[in-house]
């Protein structure tokens, strides 16, 4: 994995959201859920995933990495991932958030 993911010549973005795109082109008929969840490491860092829930699995969508030892994250940290899904996701009609209580607030609501 070292060398594939160290290669200058592969650009996960160029080849993941494609991969993606594809996979979801036969659901835009029926609901969507999307997870969003936070993930911390070595108490250091903070991964926020948007991820689509299938078969009782969540397949990752959109991540993004911060300096942040703990698992709350600000509105402001996991809008550009909702901007962007929302935008990738559009012929979708039926989308469902899920998102645990450390998300509850009322700017998400109101998004």
């Amino acid at each position: 994995w070292r060398r594939l993911l160290g290669n200058q010549r592969v650009q996960v973005s160029r080849l993941y959201l494609p991969l993606v795109m594809a996979a979801l082109s036969g659901w835009s008929q029926h609901r969507l859920y999307l997870a969003l969840d936070t993930t911390v490491l070595w108490n250091r860092y903070c991964m926020i995933h948007l991820s689509v829930v299938c078969c009782g699995r969540a397949v990752p969508l959109l991540w993004r990495v911060l300096e942040h030892g703990s698992a709350t994250v600000a509105f402001e940290q996991y809008q550009p991932l909702l901007r962007k899904a929302r935008w990738w996701l559009r012929q979708h009609q039926d989308v469902m958030l899920l998102a645990d209580r450390g998300f509850a607030n009322h700017q998400l609501m109101a998004w």
